[in-house]
This record gives structure tokens, sequence and C-alpha cells, in this order.
């Protein structure tokens, strides 16, 4: 029966546009010495289903005038195709399930570490970048994980062994250098993982650049993906959001603008993650018109967002950046905003 189910489900779903399929086990996972167990999202757990999308993106080129300033994505993914992607590959999955008497549960909240699944059941194997390789596809996959207590048949065998050779082109482009090793990330100097809404130090902001979300240059870089042409059609329509949007605008915007601006997925991080990563992306800029939106931020609620706006100003410097910083140091309480405040002021002097 397991054979049998899992051939039909795997057919349907491949004929459904799903781009990569396979199917592990309910076992648990270890994960850095922590045994994550797929039963917490589902009691009766039998089998993870494993699918991945096909995601690659042309790098935006747009004119960016002197005063307009802009933000940019991920250079290897379509941030405003994900959300509707995963939708649509779980509720094609649900749908089947569901049909044949059984449940259904995404692993939207990430609980269960979808790279670890993806080599079980099969799918790639670690590149040098610690990202999953698959055959067809490259790195440019997305992965959507879904636990059920259909009995499926798990993939014979994890793929295993070294799959980029003497090729090492992803951790030298690394703009942070966060691979100590081949095969090893420092997650703090993840220039993707930060731009979650982590505190970043100062020493590392320069780094960001005018990205908002996401890095890929280990993606990008990749042979086995610079071969691959981007995509152009996907099932389902996608989200019509800006690639580069402007960055003055949206420094002190309410929710509702950036809810306008952003694709759904890096809205996950939150409004305020965002706007930190604007803040840093205007001080990167070095631009004059951003003087006036990063004097309201540096009132802002958030101590975060207050001490970026501080080293913003100070990289920008000029008399109204500096007459800002002095007028916000004469009420500001929170002392790591002072210090960000005190440096930001010594670098623009």
């Amino acid at each position: 029966m397991a054979g049998d189910l899992t051939s039909k489900i795997e057919h349907y779903a491949l004929g459904q546009g799903i781009d990569v399929f396979g199917i592990t086990s309910a076992e648990p996972f270890i994960r850095n010495g922590e045994v994550i167990d797929p039963k917490e999202l589902l009691a009766d757990a039998r089998s993870i289903v494993v699918t991945g999308f096909f995601m690659k993106e042309d790098d935006p080129v747009l004119p960016v005038p002197p005063d307009r300033p802009r933000g940019r994505f991920s250079s290897a993914y379509n941030v405003g195709a994900f959300t509707a992607m995963q939708a649509y590959y779980f509720n094609t999955l649900r749908r089947f399930l569901e049909e044949e008497g059984f449940k259904a549960v995404l692993n939207n909240k990430y609980r269960i570490p979808d790279k670890l699944a993806a080599v079980r059941a099969g799918l790639g194997r670690y590149g040098k970048n610690s990202v999953i390789l698959t055959e067809k596809f490259g790195s440019c996959v997305m992965f959507v994980t879904v636990v059920t207590d259909a009995p499926l048949e798990p993939a014979a065998l994890p793929m295993e062994g070294d799959t980029c050779g003497t090729c090492d082109l992803c951790l030298r482009s690394c703009p942070t250098n966060a691979f100590p090793a081949p095969y090893k990330i420092n997650r703090r100097l993840c220039i993707t993982n930060w731009l979650w809404g982590k505190f970043i130090p100062a020493a590392l902001r320069e780094k960001q650049e005018n990205r908002l979300f996401g890095c890929g240059e280990c993606v990008r870089v990749c042979p086995k993906n610079r071969k691959l042409k981007p995509r152009r059609c996907y099932p389902v329509p996608l989200e019509n959001v800006e690639d580069c949007p402007e960055l003055i605008p949206l420094a002190a915007a309410d929710a509702e603008h950036y809810k306008k601006v952003f694709a759904r997925f890096p809205l996950r991080a939150g409004v305020n993650a965002l706007r930190g990563n604007v803040i840093i992306a205007l001080g990167n800029t070095a631009n004059d018109s951003a003087v006036e939106p990063l004097s309201q931020t540096l009132q802002h609620s958030k101590p975060q967002i207050r001490a970026y706006s501080a080293w913003a100003l100070g990289r920008i410097g000029g008399t109204g950046a500096r007459w800002h910083l002095l007028h916000a140091k004469s009420s500001e309480t929170e002392p790591s905003v002072l210090e960000e405040i005190e440096f930001a002021l010594r670098s623009s002097a």
C-alpha cells in the first residue's frame, strides 16, 4: 500500500507543476545536538513530504537617480514568489492527502529543518555554502515541507558525498566572510540571517550595502546556478511588488505603506526589522535627502531603530545631520542609543 500511495502522490504532485518531490520518514532529526521530532507538529506523523520550487531571478537593473536611492532584495530568489508558491504547493499536497483520508500539516514555522529533510528525502546534497544543491535546479530552490500521517515510502538512501569538487566560489563571494570552512557557516555573520531583525553591529553594517532582505551572493556565483535560465512562468499569480523600492519614503512610513511595498515573505520579519534594514541601507547610500526622514526615525519608540538612525546620520554627515544628532543626545536615555549617537558625532566631525 505504501508503495502504491507514494507513486500516486508523486505522480499527482509532479502533474500539478511541483518541481521537485521527495519522501522521508517522520523519524526525529538531530541538528547541532538538538533532537527535533516531527510529532511535535502532528502527533501521529508517519511521513514527511519534501517538495521544492525553482525560483531563479534576474538581477534587476534600474537607473538610480542620485536623490532617489533604492534598495534591493536577494540576488538569487524572487521574494514576491515565495508565499504564493508555498501556499500552492501545500494546498496541492493537502488536497490529495485529505481526499485519501490522511492529514497534512505545513512546516510553516520551520520547526523541522527543511534542508536536512531535503537531503534525507534524496532531493540534493549540501554545497560548500551550506545550501542544498539539487541535480536539476542547482540551489535556486525553496523547500516546502509537509508532515502527514500517510504511510508513504521514504527515499531508499539520502544523497551523500561531495558535489562541489575543488570549487569554492561561494565561499569567496561572501561579503562578510561568513564561511569559516567549507560546509560551515557562522550565522552571526550571514547577511540573510541578520536581515530578519537581529541587531547588526556597527562594524558590519557597511557590508549590508543597500540590501533590504536576503543576500544570495553565494548562490548567485555558483556555477551550477549560473547556467540556469531565470524562471519566467509560475503556476500561480505572483505578488505585484517592486524589485528595488525607493528607500527615502520607507524610512518613516507607517505599516500600511510597508504592506504595499514589500512582498508577504519579507514582511514575516516584521515592519520594524525591515525599517531597520532600510535605515542602514540609507546610511550606506550616504544621501543628503535622507537626513529629514532619519531625523524622524531617530525619535522612534524602538531603541534599535534609533540606534540605526544615529549611525546612518553619522554616515551622511553634514550640518543638518549633526544638529539632529546633538538634539537627540540631549533627550536620549537608552545607553546603547547614546553610544551610537556619540559614535555618529565622532565619525561625522
